[in-house]
């Protein structure tokens, strides 16, 4: 019995306890490529997901950034506080994940955060929105778009 309590004791302590929600990825250490972001999207079921994928790579200066190595954080995503979340901590002011994946995932929960509380049936709402919010350029909605269109190849 003191074995079994010892356990369970040990778990909860490992556990993210500002998560609610735990994403299993199916393979957790594939590389980070543009291949395997789509890929991590569509198994997100992440609404509008060519702009997101836009996103990532406008975000992460395709898959370069310094915030993108050090903090494994594709969306320049600050800590939240309000909602669930898949970070495991801060790093130089940015969400940081244990891997790329768990970005993604977080990704979904500011979505469905966002969605839960905005009308924003299509697209063209979905880019308005975050040309308001999530940007802090006046251009953004272009800007993803050059992004998609340069990479036209991967999101089929």
């Amino acid at each position: 019995m003191k074995t079994v309590i010892l356990f369970i004791g040990l778990l909860l302590t490992s556990i993210n306890t500002t998560s609610k929600f735990f994403f299993i990825s199916e393979d957790p250490l594939k590389p980070l490529s543009k291949e395997n972001l789509w890929v991590e999207i569509k198994e997100c079921n992440i609404k509008f997901p060519e702009i997101v994928f836009a996103q990532a790579l406008l975000e992460s200066g395709e898959l370069k950034s310094t915030v993108t190595k050090l903090n494994n954080n594709l969306f320049g995503m600050k800590y939240p506080y309000k909602r669930n979340t898949t970070a495991v901590g801060v790093r130089k002011g940015y969400a940081k994940y244990e891997d790329w994946t768990q970005s993604v995932q977080d990704y979904k929960l500011y979505q469905d955060y966002i969605l839960e509380r905005k009308n924003i049936p299509s697209p063209n709402t979905y880019l308005s929105y975050l040309n308001k919010t999530y940007s802090e350029v006046d251009d953004y909605s272009k800007r993803l778009n050059r992004v998609l269109n340069e990479n036209k190849s991967i999101v089929k």
